[in-house]
């Protein structure tokens, strides 16, 4: 009996170690895990500080740099035009690293420019606007000068080039001392000649082609972008400053955008940014960018437009247009049975039309 007495007390006892043991053991854990989620978030609202005076100063140099800027340009307000360039830069801002308050500005002038200043001051020249054939192609610029102010490279290239670091570059621009205006033009000098180092432009170019294409823009409009500003190059040898000055290097960075490309498997579509070789329906007659191509009745129309839209491009050589047993193919993908020697000279002729609008096709596969 008594045997019987001490082993329920011995498993009681046993139970109540037991229980206390695991009290201390959860109370322990409790107590370890609270002051690491304190730190976590101390760290993480410290880190949020320190990103937001980072911006806050930015923007005051950016502010001071736009003032000296806007002495020299012409900016003007048109608002169609902002409303385009404000539209493009919301689809493109989410894919920025950094949460900028970005703001756009319009210069007059035929310069062929786009620039961006420290704390999100985006200039445009109704130069470069007037080239530019697409959202696509006004996108790959935009996303090349966010990126530039979104890795704070202007900021960098200066703090290098002082031997300094970013803070304290930001200490002597904003206390106003005597090395404050050399820095400001330094800066507003880098960011409207684009004489970043080949480094930083290769980044802008990769990172702002990740952007372009994440919010749904036709990476195409990178390509042709860099082939006109080629054209640019050639069309005017002596340029005082713009996007492309001091780049003799365009045609390596367009090389670079193409091996990108290929390497994700993206074929080059420059049909789309440049809109050429546009098929619309009228009266039962299919046209290519006003040319006429085919007459049949409007359900078969419709589907021989589909197989155009997404076959015809203008990378195409004209034996990649042929008919074999009366049918009509595009790039070895069949098109139509109707009348399809004649549709295919009038295709041709379409694509002969197109790129001789656009020459630079040729150049760049």
């Amino acid at each position: 009996m008594m045997s019987k007495i001490f082993r329920a007390i011995l498993i009681l006892l046993i139970a109540l170690i037991s229980l206390s043991f695991s009290f201390d053991l959860t109370t322990a854990d409790a107590a370890r895990k609270a002051p690491k989620n304190a730190n976590t978030n101390k760290n993480q609202q410290a880190k949020n500080s320190s990103e937001d005076n980072d911006l806050k100063r930015e923007r005051a140099i950016g502010e001071q740099a736009v003032a000296q800027i806007e002495k020299e340009w012409p900016i003007i307000s048109n608002p169609e035009i902002t409303a385009r360039l404000e539209m493009i830069l919301n689809k493109l801002e989410p894919f920025m690293q950094r949460r900028i308050k970005w703001e756009i500005r319009l210069v007059k002038t035929e310069n062929v420019n786009a620039f961006c200043l420290p704390g999100g001051f985006i200039f445009f020249t109704t130069g470069i606007i007037d080239i530019l054939n697409s959202d696509s192609e006004i996108a790959a610029v935009m996303a090349h000068e966010m990126i530039h102010a979104d890795r704070k490279h202007s900021l960098r290239m200066a703090a290098e080039s002082q031997k300094i670091t970013l803070g304290a570059l930001a200490v002597m621009v904003l206390s106003g001392g005597s090395a404050a205006p050399i820095i400001l033009a330094q800066l507003a000098q880098v960011a409207v000649t684009n004489s970043y180092t080949m480094e930083l432009e290769s980044e802008a170019d990769s990172l702002g082609l990740e952007a372009l294409m994440a919010a749904g823009y036709s990476p195409s409009g990178m390509v042709t972008l860099f082939e006109k500003f080629i054209n640019e190059e050639l069309r005017q040898p002596v340029i005082e400053y713009g996007i492309y000055m001091n780049h003799p290097e365009t045609r390596t960075r367009i090389q670079r955008v193409l091996n990108k490309m290929r390497e994700l498997k993206i074929p080059v579509q420059r049909k789309f940014p440049l809109g050429l070789l546009h098929t619309s329906i009228k009266e039962n007659i299919l046209s290519i960018d006003g040319i006429e191509v085919i007459k049949a009745e409007s359900l078969k129309l419709n589907e021989i437009k589909d197989a155009i839209d997404k076959y015809l491009q203008l990378e195409l050589a004209p034996h990649d247009v042929y008919v074999m047993n009366k049918k009509l193919f595009i790039a070895n993908h069949f098109i139509t049975d109707i009348d399809a020697e004649n549709a295919r000279r009038n295709i041709l002729k379409a694509l002969d039309a197109a790129k001789s609008k656009y020459p630079a096709t040729k150049y760049y596969q």
